[in-house]
């Protein structure tokens, strides 16, 4: 079963936010058949990602199932373009785009390090910004140019990237899970993903 289509991977986004719950609260939750629950579910515990028990659905191994998704869900492929603007610091960066998408009215939504510093104190940060954009169509007008950080523009590849983003500190974000995935996907931060996960949502 591949987790990239739609359903597939609301599931396994709750799964990853939720350690123990059941084939019921999943399907209620996500508004996924409970049968198409089932199949995924059984495809993970085969897997030896999870287990099942009357009731109750248990995840066994987080890293396995990032891994799987990785797979399944090609970071790359969801990688529109890679532009530089004439900024030289990630703040910098992060403003300017900020600004373009608020002025033209595009939502969008910052992933990986870019995020993951609003939501977790990480020591260690990458030179680099991920950035969820509606509509690139506008992306020509905005300011080009030959600076130090790169800005990857992300293909919102489901309708939950910003359904599910949240606003920190004036600024849209990817919801933690959603960032958890890209950071470890694009094999840049998976110690960081691994990290953050570990200590915010698996101890939780």
């Amino acid at each position: 079963m591949n987790l990239k289509s739609v359903k597939s991977y609301r599931v396994v986004k709750y799964i990853l936010n939720h350690g123990v719950t059941s084939q019921t609260e999943v399907s209620r939750e996500t508004n996924v058949a409970v049968g198409y629950v089932n199949e995924v579910l059984h495809e993970l515990e085969s897997l030896n990602i999870v287990s099942i028990e009357y009731g109750k659905t248990t995840l066994l191994d987080y890293a396995k199932l990032l891994d799987k998704i990785s797979y399944d869900r090609s970071f790359n492929k969801i990688i529109k373009e890679t532009i530089r603007l004439p900024t030289s610091t990630i703040k910098e960066t992060e403003k300017n785009l900020q600004t373009f998408c608020d002025n033209n009215q595009i939502k969008y939504a910052f992933s990986g390090f870019s995020a993951l510093k609003h939501y977790y104190e990480y020591h260690i940060n990458y030179p680099i910004v991920h950035i969820y954009l509606e509509n690139t169509d506008d992306l020509d007008s905005l300011e080009k140019g030959e600076g130090t950080i790169p800005t990857v523009i992300l293909n919102p590849d489901r309708s939950d990237i910003f359904m599910n983003s949240a606003q920190m500190n004036n600024t849209n974000l990817c919801d933690k899970i959603q960032v958890i995935i890209d950071l470890y996907s694009s094999g840049l931060g998976r110690d960081a993903a691994i990290k953050f996960y570990r200590d915010i949502i698996w101890q939780a």
